[in-house]
C-alpha cells in the first residue's frame, strides 16, 4: 500500500550506495548528443492515457483511493513491474476527474535507479537537476558554453542535493540536438509539442527511509487545458 513504508535505508548507506549510481547516471545522460524521441500521442505511461476518466480505474482493476496519502485526487495500485523491477506503488493523479500524471514509487535501490535512467535516455534528454529551491539548468549552461565545466558542476550539485535528502532529475522527451534552440530547461519543456512528456526522477530521503520515484506528465498540454478551462464570472 502507498502508506506502508518500505525497508529503511540508513543515511550512511544512502550516501555510500546512492552517490555513485546517481553521479554515473547523470554524467552518462550528459554525454548523449542525439536521442530519438517517440512521443505517443497522449500516452503518459504504457496504456495510461492523459485525460482518461477517473472512473476507469476502479477496484475491479486493483486500484484504490489514495487521495489522503497523496494530498490530491489520486488512485493507486500496488506491485507494478517495470524494467525488470517491482515498484511498490503506481499513483495516478487527477484534475477534475481526468488523468494528468502517473508516478511509480519504490524504496531506493541502485539497480532500479540505474535501469530507469538508462531506459529514459533512449527517448528523453536530461534538462535540469533540482534540489529544494535550487536548480541546475543544463540547457542554459550548454547555451552559455560552459560544457567543459558541466560534469564537475553536476557532481557538486548532486552532492549538495543528496546531503539535503532530495534530488530531482528532469527529463524531456526530445532529442538533445533539438533542445539547443531553447533558452533554458523550462523553455524546452513548455515550448515542445503538447504531446511531449516530462519525466521527473526523484530520490528522496526522510529519517531512515529512502525513496525512488518517477513521474510522467504532459506539462504543456496540462497548461493549455488549464488556460482553456472556463472560469465562473464573479462580481468583486
Amino acid at each position: 500500500m502507498f502508506s506502508t513504508a518500505p525497508e529503511p535505508i540508513m543515511i550512511h548507506q544512502l550516501s555510500g550506495r546512492l552517490a555513485r549510481p546517481l553521479a554515473c547516471a547523470a554524467l552518462l545522460a550528459l554525454s548523449a548528443l542525439s536521442i530519438s524521441a517517440q512521443a505517443t500521442e497522449t500516452a503518459l505511461f504504457r496504456d495510461l492515457k492523459y485525460d482518461a476518466p477517473r472512473a476507469q480505474f476502479g477496484s475491479d482493476r486493483g486500484y484504490y483511493d489514495c487521495s489522503a496519502a497523496v494530498g490530491a485526487a489520486a488512485r493507486c495500485v500496488d506491485g507494478v513491474k517495470f524494467l525488470g523491477h517491482t515498484f511498490d506503488t503506481q499513483v495516478l493523479m487527477f484534475v477534475g476527474d481526468r488523468l494528468r500524471s502517473v508516478q511509480l514509487v519504490t524504496a531506493f535501490k541502485p539497480e532500479p535507479f540505474a535501469s530507469l535512467v538508462k531506459a529514459l535516455m533512449q527517448d528523453f534528454t536530461l534538462v535540469m537537476l533540482q534540489s529544494g529551491d535550487k536548480r541546475l539548468d543544463l540547457v542554459e549552461a550548454t547555451r552559455k558554453g560552459v560544457e567543459s565545466k558541466l560534469k564537475a558542476t553536476v557532481a557538486e550539485f548532486e552532492s549538495i542535493g543528496l546531503n539535503k535528502g532530495e534530488l530531482t532529475y528532469v527529463f524531456v522527451e526530445q532529442p538533445a540536438q533539438t533542445l539547443k534552440v531553447f533558452t533554458n530547461g523550462v523553455d524546452a519543456i513548455m515550448k515542445s509539442p503538447p504531446t511531449t512528456r516530462e519525466a521527473d526522477v526523484v530520490v528522496r530521503e526522510k529519517g531512515n527511509e529512502a525513496w525512488l520515484s518517477v513521474m510522467f506528465s504532459l506539462p504543456r498540454r496540462a497548461m493549455e487545458d488549464l488556460r482553456n478551462t472556463p472560469v465562473p464570472k464573479e462580481k468583486f
